[in-house]
């Protein structure tokens, strides 16, 4: 009898027990298992520099090829965030755009164009604006005697046409026959001027200076060629001058050949000679030219230059990159 009361009150307690821990009883229940976070893997530009130390990024810290350029944001990282190693590479290897090209070597044909070129260096390419260079000017070599050269050029007088005469034997011509030939001479000449660059040197000789010349054909009866020169009294040394040929009343045109050297009344070069408007009248009807420029010689050594020659109403001006004409 004692011994079923005792059963039934183990059984009865052990009931109670279940019941007070599936209702949520006052008895303690198990705690819960601990949640694990997911981990958070890092992609680019995860770590703002808000969360870096300074200089606690080394170059020495970060393994070859690590970080790529695509994962770092333009402006991210200020370079005091940055070690003094990683400052100093970057200082090494920053250039400025004007030294960025030390020489044209570096530059591969081809790879630069002319949009890539700034407003000033075109000009000095392109010249002046809308500038149109003329053909048919030069030396005209069948009028060239020994060393002498004119050549277009710069000097420490300025641009133009640079003479180089080294002795009295020599001579050149520098002109256009081209342009010019076959046009007659009668109501052409209206105007004729040029601009000298004369020195000292030359001026120790009396009328030394560069001619003005037109070679002409069928000037007069009894002659088929001849070559109107105009040379002027020496101007003033070291300086550029403006000379009017036509306007000069000084006996400084003369013709060349036979026909015009006999007599003293032709206006010969050898002779007395006269003034442009004396010597045209000298000229027949079917005067036309064979070619208009500049020379020296044969006569003495010179050394300078002319920057212009007027023809009518056209100038011509001699720069260093060619003829240009203004009217």
């Amino acid at each position: 009898m004692h011994k079923h009361t005792g059963r039934a009150a183990v059984l009865g307690v052990a009931a109670i027990v279940a019941t007070v821990g599936l209702t949520g009883g006052a008895s303690a229940s198990p705690a819960p298992a601990p949640r694990t976070a997911a981990a958070v893997v890092p992609g680019p530009n995860t770590v703002g520099t808000a969360q870096l130390k300074n200089q606690a990024v080394t170059a020495a810290k970060i393994g070859p090829s690590a970080v790529w350029g695509s994962m770092i944001h333009t402006n991210t990282i200020p370079l005091d965030r940055m070690g003094w190693d990683f400052r100093q590479a970057i200082a090494a290897a920053d250039v400025s755009k004007a030294d960025a090209i030390k020489s044209s070597t570096q530059i591969k044909a081809g790879t630069i164009d002319e949009s890539d070129l700034n407003a000033a260096l075109k000009a000095k390419i392109d010249g002046p604006a809308g500038a149109t260079y003329l053909k048919n000017w030069g030396e005209i070599f069948r009028n060239t005697i020994g060393n002498a050269r004119a050549e277009l050029g710069q000097s420490s007088s300025g641009e133009g046409l640079n003479f180089n005469i080294p002795t009295g034997q020599d001579a050149v011509m520098w002109g256009n026959e081209a342009d010019f030939a076959g046009k007659p001479v009668a109501g052409a000449l209206s105007a004729v001027k040029y601009e000298v660059f004369q020195t000292g040197e030359n001026s120790a000789i009396a009328g030394n200076m560069p001619s003005i010349k037109f070679e002409i054909s069928n000037p007069a009866t009894g002659a088929t060629y001849t070559t109107l020169v105009y040379t002027p009294d020496n101007s003033a040394s070291n300086a550029w001058t403006s000379i009017d040929a036509k306007a000069d009343t000084g006996s400084h045109w003369g013709f060349t050949g036979t026909y015009f050297n006999t007599g003293t009344d032709r206006c010969g070069i050898n002779g007395s000679r006269c003034t442009l408007t004396e010597a045209l009248s000298k000229l027949g009807d079917d005067a036309k030219f064979i070619s208009a420029g500049v020379g020296k010689g044969r006569d003495n050594a010179w050394h300078g230059a002319i920057r212009s020659l007027t023809i009518a109403n056209t100038t011509y001006n001699f720069t260093a990159a060619g003829v240009l004409a203004a009217n």
